[in-house]
């Protein structure tokens, strides 16, 4: 099996755009008939586009890291229900004696409107983008971030904290927890985000699956925040910085890539 086609270990594709019905036959050719029933099977319009794109897209990503074609990549579910890729060949039996085991490949999806957001990589990732909301109101602050809203701006309200600000904990707290696997099986409120910038890396605490993660913004915008999460890099030397010791390090700038496609530009295989 051939080695990754891109420099960094790990890989993101923003994709923007739902397809049409033509699109959307198209994409069922990179599914499993049992993944496209399963699709199928919900209930709003959109979601299932939203859904077909996800799969279909990082189908193709592990395809090309594994020199499979989409539709034969293994998925199945992990520990409460994660999605994963199934160990052994494209029907997930496990390799026989001698055989070379397949490279350990995890990914993550996320999708909002018409944005659906696919990272693959070596080790345990998460991903999250969301729509802004329109109004936030205290109670929703903490019941998300864990403590009260920060001070408000010259002229702001305390009981109306900032949408955008509100989006970027959300979204970063949602990544988190899908990197760990927990998914809504816990608060993000109980998750604890280290001081920092909003798109530096962010050491993260608070539960025990989520110690050694990083997580941070990829970008946020009035209309939409998107967040990745990645474990740290274990340091040769223990640190030594104002912050006292760390187990892990950041990820390195170099670990990860980000395109932003329209869905036109990779739905035939031209991406």
């Amino acid at each position: 099996m051939r080695a990754p086609d891109a420099p960094a270990p790990y890989q993101l594709v923003l994709s923007r755009g739902l397809p049409d019905e033509t699109g959307a036959v198209r994409l069922r050719r990179d599914l499993p008939e049992e993944e496209w029933r399963w699709i199928a099977r919900l209930r709003r319009p959109d979601d299932r586009l939203r859904s077909l794109v996800g799969r279909a897209l990082v189908r193709r990503l592990l395809g090309r890291r594994l020199d499979l074609a989409p539709e034969d990549v293994p998925l199945g579910a992990g520990p409460r229900g994660k999605p994963v890729l199934k160990s052994g060949g494209p029907g997930g039996d496990a390799p026989g004696p001698g055989a070379r085991q397949p490279p350990a490949w995890h990914f993550n999806i996320a999708h909002s409107g018409d944005l659906v957001l696919a990272g693959v990589g070596p080790r345990p990732l998460g991903v999250d983008v969301e729509h802004c909301p329109d109004s936030v109101d205290a109670n929703l602050w903490r019941l998300v971030a864990g403590g009260p809203p920060p001070d408000p701006a010259p002229g702001g309200s305390a009981t109306a904290p900032d949408p955008q600000a509100f989006c970027a904990q959300w979204v970063r707290r949602e990544a988190v927890l899908k990197a760990c696997g927990l998914g809504l099986a816990a608060e993000p409120g109980t998750l604890r985000l280290a001081d920092a910038g909003e798109t530096d890396w962010t050491p993260v605490s608070g539960l025990p699956e989520a110690e050694g993660l990083w997580v941070r913004l990829l970008w946020a915008s009035p209309d939409h925040c998107a967040a990745l999460c990645l474990p740290g890099v274990a340091p040769a030397m223990p640190s030594t910085s104002a912050r006292g010791p760390a187990p892990h390090d950041a990820p390195s700038p170099g670990a990860w890539t980000l395109r932003t496609l329209a869905l036109v530009d990779w739905i035939d295989g031209r991406g």
